[in-house]
């Protein structure tokens, strides 16, 4: 499956709200990298739904829980993570996001901030396999977009979502410290 399969899931009667996010997500805000798998950000009131849509298409729910759900194709192919949210965290990312073609397909990605947010978090609470991506992923929009990472916009962001260790490492990096 495509992403654009992936997101004809969601238009089926009733269509469902998501958002794109990670690697699809990053690539459209600039920042173009390999991806195995395509991530929708979800209500967590439709993951059942989500995941009935998602099986009648032919994938298999490999790991849900009622904040992440993990489905593959046969082989482990065609990979579809759904993060799933309550309405207080998704609505304010679903108002502030934009559509964005993919392929034949469009779809809604998060506002930058929103992305960065997803990706801090992701970074601090994940495992070591995802730290070199997320980090990488970041310092990558961080240059593209030219962010000052000293504004206080920024440093609110990093540490509210991130970590104060995370925070310097990429004043470090990009040469804001």
């Amino acid at each position: 499956m495509e992403i654009a399969d992936f997101i004809a899931l969601a238009q089926r009667p009733p269509p469902l709200q998501f958002l794109v996010i990670g690697g699809y997500a990053v690539a459209a805000l600039g920042h173009v990298r390999s991806t195995f798998d395509v991530d929708f950000l979800v209500r967590r009131s439709d993951r059942i739904e989500w995941e009935q849509r998602a099986t009648d298409a032919g994938l298999r729910v490999v790991h849900s829980t009622p904040v992440f759900t993990q489905l593959a194709g046969s082989g482990g192919n065609d990979a579809l993570d759904l993060m799933c949210v309550d309405d207080a965290t998704f609505v304010p990312m679903w108002d502030a996001g934009h559509e964005h073609r993919f392929g034949s397909a469009a779809a809604r990605i998060p506002c930058l901030d929103h992305l960065l947010a997803l990706k801090l978090h992701a970074l601090r609470h994940a495992g070591d396999s995802r730290v070199s991506k997320d980090a990488a992923d970041i310092e990558a929009l961080v240059r593209r977009h030219a962010l000052d990472l000293k504004l206080p916009r920024y440093r609110d962001l990093f540490l509210r979502y991130g970590t104060t260790e995370g925070y310097e490492m990429f004043l470090r990096i990009l040469r804001h410290g």
